[in-house]
């Protein structure tokens, strides 16, 4: 029998995997990571997310967010699960290239069931997956990220172009939010206040900030400095602009302000960043 170790979901690695029955945790709402993938391995189980029960089967694939509420409620005998845990920070980087109906789709559907044909492919993604965090060190930040967007851009392909998210009728708080989060993708290099991004949208930064707390569960300016942050690290990872070319690109004061901001926002220096 595959026991749960204890305080799985309060670990602090950006990305943790394992396998699990669960069963120290049925019956109890899971404190769940940023965002988490379920894989039933063996056996099956009912889950209860958002006040809704799905049968997850072998095979099949449960994407949850930390603010599901999520409970295990029964498992068969040989009910094994594995489990990937991703961080908020790291979570960030992962969405940088995905599409944002992705994630109203998986709020609505959580459970996604591959295709019979499919199901060698989610094999090999495992032993890809198992084999980078365990073997690979140099490079495994972006292994890790590269192998996860594959996942999550497979899901999307997959979504059925009648589903109801891709027609769905947004509020006008809905509306604004995503708008929001559209215009920060193109003027958080030039913009990090607050205030422009009400005034584009003809709101007050109080709104702004009420809507986004109920619809990403994050204040504007988070958001502004998260999208930073991650535009900061894919120069840094990816070309060889130096420091002070990175922060004449990005419109900071100088470089030692750039150098303040990274380190407040990831705990870390540009330079460990990019070893």
């Amino acid at each position: 029998m595959i026991n749960l170790a204890p305080d799985i979901f309060r670990k602090k690695e950006k990305v943790t995997i394992g396998e699990s029955n669960m069963e120290r945790h049925k019956g109890y709402p899971l404190k769940l990571s940023y965002t988490v993938i379920f894989i039933c391995m063996e056996g099956q189980a009912v889950v209860n997310v958002n006040f809704k029960n799905y049968l997850l089967k072998t095979n099949e694939i449960l994407v949850l967010s930390h603010d599901s509420i999520t409970i295990i409620l029964r498992t068969s005998k040989d009910f094994r699960l594995f489990y990937c845990m991703i961080d908020k920070d790291f979570a960030s980087e992962i969405a940088y290239n995905l599409p944002n109906y992705l994630f109203s789709f998986l709020w609505e559907s959580p459970l996604c069931i591959p295709e019979k044909t499919e199901l060698p492919l989610l094999d090999m993604w495992l032993v890809q997956f198992r084999h980078i965090k365990q073997e690979c060190t140099t490079h495994q930040h972006i292994m890790l990220r590269n192998h996860l967007q594959n996942f999550f851009l497979k899901i999307t392909e997959k979504i059925p172009q009648a589903s109801s998210i891709l027609r769905k009728e947004y509020s006008r708080k809905e509306i604004l939010c995503w708008k929001f989060w559209d215009m920060v993708g193109k003027h958080c290099t030039t913009h990090r206040d607050v205030a422009f991004y009400a005034k584009e949208l003809c709101i007050t930064p109080f709104y702004l900030s009420q809507i986004t707390k109920r619809q990403f569960n994050d204040s504007p300016k988070d958001l502004i400095n998260r999208q930073v942050i991650l535009e900061i690290k894919f120069l840094l990872s990816s070309t060889d602009l130096s420091i002070k070319e990175i922060a004449e690109q990005l419109h900071f004061e100088d470089t030692s302000y750039m150098c303040r901001y990274f380190r407040r926002q990831t705990g870390m220096s540009l330079s460990e960043y990019r070893k």
